[in-house]
């Protein structure tokens, strides 16, 4: 009598089933592991945003405000947000918030960032700066996760503030400015949107538009991060104002 050999292994179908199955598997794993990231990094954000506001807060009540004519009429906090870097002749200009920001020195006659600086990093440049010379504040500030501080500039290589006055430096500081965790720059919020004040005010009455402008402050800087998107004004944003 002849015995019949049967091969065992798999089909074709229940290989691609396997392979099926497989994949479903990986793709949960990896939006679960998306979602832990994602979860881990909205945390570290919010606590950061927390130690700003907290620094924020021992800023006003230092009492602290700008006494130099450029600010007659405001106090701190500024509006830190897109500041030019060219226009020397605007009071929104980063060179002189920084420069009225050194306490002391009175004796600075220039403010000068070297590196390949984007004006959208202003905000968090601007208020890490004038934060980190107040000690109370600064000390608040050593508690932020340090992969949250960074230097660099649209070229990846370091910037440097420089403090200069009669043409000698006084003292050179990292260009640092707060980002959130996905890297991008936080965006600081204490003044409305800047309005071109002779359109508005067609008098170009310029003491109006301050007026105008200081009563329409927020009661607090609101620092906000545009979330996982990247997107700001969008459902995911992360601010200190619930």
């Amino acid at each position: 009598m002849r015995t019949r050999a049967y091969k065992s292994g798999f089909t074709l179908i229940e290989m691609l089933l396997v392979v099926a199955i497989i994949a479903i598997l990986v793709s949960m794993v990896v939006g679960v592991a998306k979602r832990i990231d994602d979860q881990s990094k909205e945390r570290l954000c919010r606590n950061s945003i927390a130690l700003l506001g907290n620094a924020l807060e021992q800023f006003r009540d230092f009492g602290y405000e700008y006494k130099s004519p450029d600010y007659a009429d405001l106090a701190f906090p500024l509006d830190c947000n897109n500041l030019s870097t060219t226009n020397l002749n605007s009071y929104l200009n980063l060179e002189i918030v920084l420069r009225n920001a050194i306490y002391p020195p009175s004796s600075v006659t220039f403010v000068n960032i070297y590196g390949a600086y984007d004006p959208s990093f202003s905000g968090s440049t601007a208020m890490y700066f004038i934060l980190s010379q107040i000690p109370d504040c600064r000390t608040t500030l050593d508690k932020i996760d340090k992969s949250l501080l960074t230097n660099l500039g649209t070229d990846g290589n370091p910037m440097t503030i420089s403090i200069e006055g009669a043409s000698v430096v006084i003292a050179t500081y990292p260009c640092t400015r707060i980002v959130d965790p996905w890297k991008k720059p936080l965006r600081y919020d204490y003044y409305p949107e800047f309005v071109d004040y002779l359109t508005e005010y067609p008098s170009g009455t310029w003491t109006n538009y301050l007026k105008d402008r200081n009563s329409a402050k927020k009661t607090f800087p609101v620092i906000t991060s545009a979330g996982p998107d990247g997107v700001f004004d969008t459902a995911d944003d992360i601010s200190n104002v619930k």
